[in-house]
């Protein structure tokens, strides 16, 4: 899959993992819902909304200095283990790569990739096949759904699976984690919808886009209407459907404005992930439509990280891939020791909200606590 507005690359981390799902999904069109609180609150509760949300917002505004994962490793984990990635071309699944190798070479384990093409599930079988002959223990693999068989055929070879970004998923032997699933992205869309309540003043109007065939992203969508219901009665939110055809054609952009157009009172827009949001300015300012309507959205990639010291656009949530593939590391270290795998600490990973105040000093993408593999490497007991 790829994307990027011009489309060199589809994401490996969040939307990855909707290939399959895209690959098997039956709607051509592009549909919304909307959704909005009950208007018969009273002022003094909505009052009330705005303020617990920006509570809820203040332990996001710092840059995170402490990794998720707790609890040091019973002992060293034992050397000669075989890791296989299922890889692709995706530039951020090559970041994943990358950074496995690294760290399996750290603990003196073998490493390999096997690539395929997320468009040909095919293939992705294939290189299922070729990792079991490379006597893997562990098979490594960022957003595609298993199937039973696929889940069989590792289990049946005596290795495990080590996932990220996949949904659905049952995380169960031989599957031992899911780092940045589901609720990951749940959290993301609590944070932004906090932003968003507190921003709006508990008056708010969003449209979000939203492309329905990549099952993991709807954590953030599920987890900011929750958030919105919650505690901002006035405020309203309308999911705009986004299809893979018109994904992939760029088409992003000119969707979202004539949703905008359609929803006249919207004053915000936001996307589920940095790289859906390429070309949004442009096609704002077009409309007529910049500086009535604020840009906002979770996972924010280069591009929108230059936007906000711009201020082109107004609030994004933080998201590291790389950091996934600690997470990952940790899960094969406590399995090959015997020891439990907290499955709640592996899925969530480090945020922080976004804005213009606080990413002067980005260079890049965003990569928070700085010294998390450090971090990592102190419950490993590895230097």
């Amino acid at each position: 899959m790829t994307y990027k507005r011009g489309i060199p690359a589809l994401i490996a981390t969040l939307a990855l993992g909707a290939t399959v799902a895209a690959c098997g999904s039956s709607s051509n069109d592009s549909s919304s819902t909307s959704t909005s609180s009950s208007s018969t609150s009273s002022t003094s509760g909505n009052s009330a909304g705005v303020t617990k949300a920006a509570e809820q917002l203040k332990p996001f505004e710092a840059a995170p200095t402490a990794i998720t994962v707790k609890g040091a490793l019973k002992g060293a984990p034992p050397a000669g283990k075989t890791v296989v990635m299922l890889g692709t071309n995706d530039p951020n699944n090559q970041k994943l790569q990358k950074s496995l190798k690294n760290l399996a070479a750290m603990a003196k384990w073998n490493y390999s990739v096997v690539s395929y093409d997320p468009a040909n599930p095919a293939t992705f079988n294939a290189a299922i096949d070729t990792a079991i002959t490379k006597k893997a223990n562990y098979v490594a693999e960022a957003g595609i759904p298993l199937t039973p068989a696929m889940i069989k055929k590792v289990q049946d070879a005596g290795a495990k699976w080590v996932l990220t970004s996949v949904h659905p998923v049952d995380v169960k032997d031989p599957v031992i984690v899911d780092a940045n699933a589901y609720d990951n992205d749940a959290l993301m869309g609590k944070v932004l919808a906090d932003f968003f309540v507190s921003d709006s003043k508990g008056k708010g109007n969003v449209v979000i886009e939203h492309v329905p065939a990549y099952p993991i992203l709807g954590g953030f969508t599920d987890g900011f209407q929750a958030e919105v219901k919650a505690l901002c009665p006035d405020c309203k939110v309308k999911i705009q459907d986004i299809t893979i055809p018109d994904l992939v054609a760029g088409k992003v952009p000119s969707v979202m404005v004539s949703a905008l157009r359609s929803n006249p009172d919207a004053d915000y827009v936001a996307f589920d992930v940095g790289p859906f949001a390429n070309g949004i300015d442009a096609a704002l300012a077009s409309a007529g439509l910049s500086g009535k309507v604020k840009v906002i959205g979770q996972a924010a990639d280069e591009a929108a990280i230059a936007a906000l010291k711009s201020g082109k656009q107004l609030a994004w949530t933080g998201f590291d891939p790389v950091y996934s593939t600690y997470v990952m590391m940790d899960a094969m270290f406590r399995d090959s020791l015997g020891m439990p795998i907290d499955q709640k600490q592996a899925g969530i990973q480090t945020t922080q909200i976004l804005t213009k105040d606080n990413v002067a000093n980005i260079t890049g993408t965003w990569s928070e606590p700085t010294d998390a593999l450090a971090q990592f490497k102190t419950l490993w007991g590895i230097s």
